[in-house]
This record gives structure tokens, C-alpha cells and sequence, in this order.
């Protein structure tokens, strides 16, 4: 574990390798701090948080369960078993569920968080990879990376209300409540499928850069970024009518983002170089912080939009750092 009082600066940035961006302007960030580094199991990936209980669940692929991380302590405080190959989580925080989708077992998982029992399984497609919950409609959806479709999921029934055709590699996904509309990256194909939440029906594919395999929504800029980890690029699209705009350059084979909580920034963690970015949303790189070998999975708390959970799939832990 990385001691809290490890503070450092931007100035780590050029010796890494891949692109870097750096900007000296005052109100850049600059500084960051490790809280903690805690072993969580093998291969995580996903990570949300509970900030009620100021705890961390993290999907840990290969070792086929949700491992329980307390952030005030900074340890792993219990574990539970789901399907076989769990790799994106997310959590209703309505319901007090958390839902994996457990890729080899081509369902998803639902876990009591108050009793951290699983309390049910959802077939859905073939090697279901991604998850993204929509509260105020009540339901969740399910990339099937080999089934090449998008399940959509009642939160409250958890029947399966209809499943909608994407393309091969379909994955992570994220929605956009305002338009009505879901957003599936589908890693094999190049493209991103659009989704007609209300009909549940498709609306189209938007080719973007190689090897697409996260997505987020910025409400405050109307703008939809898909990391391209092939290409190490960054897609922006319209969210009005989906069409590309921009491409950013991205770092070292980038994989996981989060949409900063005020969406002036990017967090974008980059699998080639065991670091996660912190990206203006015009590409500019703020800075770039180390964290464990082959990280995927990134996430901010909710009450402390500064502090950064990363999974880290190469060294089995989860990565807790604070930013000014």
C-alpha cells in the first residue's frame, strides 16, 4: 500500500512513453496523491462506488467475484461470488443492487449490497462485457460481445424487456437519458450503434477509430467520447445526431474513461503504459498519473470527484488517488 503522504507532480509526465499534451496554465491540474494500493484478485476490471459506506466493488474477472474494498481503511473487507468471468459492474443505488456481467456464463449477475448475497442471474447474450444503468427509466443495458446485440433489462422486474441487434465486439455502453438514447462500442467492427432507448430498437452504427472499447456521455457539452484503444484515439460526437466532430489524440493503447463529474476533463486509463490521464475535453493531456500494470476499469467518488478508483488487470489491485 502507497503511503497518503506520496505527493507528486506533472513533472513525471515526459519521461513516460506515449502522447503527451501537458499544459503549464495556472488552473491545470498539477499535483496528485496515493491513498492507497489494495489487492483486490484477478484480473479486475470494472469499479464503482457506494459513497453512503465509503466502499469500492470491483469485478474481478478471473477470479469470478465482486471484491469489497473499505476506502476509509484501504483494505479489501470481503468478496462474493457471481457467474463465471465478471467483468463491467454497475450499481442501482434505488434498489441497493449490483449487477456484473459475467461474461462466460452469458449472464448478469444481481448482488443484495446489504446482505452482499446474489439473489438472482439474468440470461442475456453471448459474452456479455459491458453494463450502463439508466435510473430515471428504470433499466439496464447489456453489450454481448459475441452475440453482437444489447440487452435491455427492467432494474425493478428484472425481466428482459427486448434486445436490440449491434455489431460483433459489442461492449461497453453508456446512456444518454435526455435523447433517449444508448450508445454501444462495439470493439471488433469499428463502430459505435445507437440506440433508441423508448423503442428499444437500433437507430444505426457511426464508424469510429480501431478497436472502440469505452463510451460516456457529457451532458454539459452534448458530447459523446468513444476510446479507440487500437488507434489510441478518442472519438467526440454530437449527441444531437451522432455524427463524429472531433478526434482527439489518445495516450498508450487507452481503455477505460470516466466523464469528469462538471465534464471539463476526461480520465482515461492507458493499458500500455500503467497510467491513468486526466484530459481536458479538448484533448490536451493535464496530466498523467502511474498506477498498477495493465489498468482498465475507472472511476471517480461521488463525493470526492478528485479521487480516482482504478482496476488494475495486470497487478490484481485497485489503485486510489487523490488530484488537485
Amino acid at each position: 500500500m502507497t503511503s497518503s503522504g506520496d505527493t507528486r507532480d506533472g513533472g513525471d509526465l515526459d519521461a513516460m512513453d506515449g502522447a503527451s499534451c501537458r499544459i503549464d496554465a495556472m488552473d491545470a491540474v498539477s499535483h496528485y496523491r496515493y491513498l492507497g494500493e489494495v489487492v483486490v484478485g484477478l484480473d479486475p476490471e470494472g469499479v464503482v462506488v457506494d459513497p453512503e459506506e465509503e466502499l469500492a466493488y470491483v469485478a474481478c474477472s478471473r477470479s469470478n467475484c465482486i471484491s469489497i474494498v473499505d476506502l476509509d481503511e484501504m483494505a479489501l473487507v470481503g468478496t462474493i461470488e457471481v457467474g463465471r468471468e465478471p467483468i463491467d459492474i454497475a450499481v442501482d443505488a434505488r434498489t441497493g443492487r449490483l449487477f456484473t456481467a459475467d461474461a462466460r456464463a452469458d449472464q448478469v449477475s444481481v448482488v443484495d449490497v446489504a446482505t452482499r448475497k446474489v439473489v438472482g442471474a439474468v440470461p442475456v447474450g453471448v459474452y456479455p462485457a459491458g453494463l450502463a444503468i439508466d435510473e430515471d427509466n428504470r433499466r439496464l443495458y447489456c453489450g454481448n460481445t459475441m452475440g453482437s446485440t444489447v440487452s435491455v433489462i427492467d432494474l425493478d422486474t428484472l425481466e428482459v424487456l427486448g434486445t436490440v441487434e449491434a455489431e460483433l465486439g459489442a461492449g461497453a455502453i453508456a446512456v444518454d437519458g435526455r435523447r433517449a438514447r444508448a450508445y454501444c462500442a462495439n470493439f471488433v467492427t469499428s463502430t459505435l450503434s445507437i440506440v433508441d432507448t423508448e423503442a428499444i430498437a437500433p437507430l444505426g452504427q457511426v464508424k469510429v477509430g480501431e478497436g472502440p472499447c469505452a463510451v460516456g456521455v457529457n451532458p454539459e457539452r452534448d458530447e459523446v467520447y468513444v476510446v479507440n484503444c487500437l488507434a489510441s484515439t478518442i472519438a467526440v460526437l454530437d449527441a444531437d445526431d451522432g455524427h463524429q466532430i472531433n478526434e482527439l489524440p489518445g495516450p498508450k493503447a487507452p481503455v477505460g474513461l470516466a466523464v469528469g463529474a462538471e465534464g471539463d476533463r476526461l480520465y482515461v486509463t492507458n493499458r500500455g503504459d500503467g497510467s491513468v490521464s486526466i484530459l481536458g475535453v479538448d484533448g490536451r493531456e493535464w496530466l498523467r498519473i502511474p498506477v498498477g500494470t495493465a489498468p482498465g476499469g475507472v472511476a471517480y467518488h461521488p463525493r470526492r470527484p478528485n479521487c480516482l478508483l482504478v482496476a488494475n488487470a495486470g497487478t490484481g489491485s485497485l489503485t486510489v488517488v487523490e488530484h488537485d
